[in-house]
């Protein structure tokens, strides 16, 4: 162990600790950037996947009926959107597909 001590501090004294610290600091800054670029995608990603669930959800109460293959689906994505986080209608909306399939049994089946 006091030779990996010795071997940073050596490293330390031959960079200088200012060099270090704005390393550090580079760093930091690129992490906090990098999190709120993901954070931008985050919420560009759940604003197309709920206009997509709601379209779908739209065809289906209008043809009043979705297949178990059309709502297995329509689940995996609705599981994904949920996955991001402040969802609101969508459960609800859940709710209708999987009573609309219960109701209206396999039309395409």
């Amino acid at each position: 162990m006091p030779e990996k001590l010795h071997a940073i501090l050596t490293w330390a004294n031959i960079i200088g600790v200012p060099t270090l610290f704005a390393a550090f600091c580079w760093i930091v800054k690129n992490i906090v950037s990098f999190s709120k670029q993901m954070h931008i995608l985050m919420d560009a990603q759940q604003k197309q996947m709920r206009r997509d669930l709601t379209l779908d959800y739209h065809k289906y109460m209008e043809q009043g009926y979705i297949d178990d293959d059309d709502l297995d689906m329509w689940e995996a994505a609705y599981q994904a959107y949920h996955a991001l986080g402040v969802n609101g209608i969508m459960d609800s909306r859940r709710d209708n597909l999987i009573r609309l399939n219960s109701e209206g049994g396999n039309h395409g089946n």
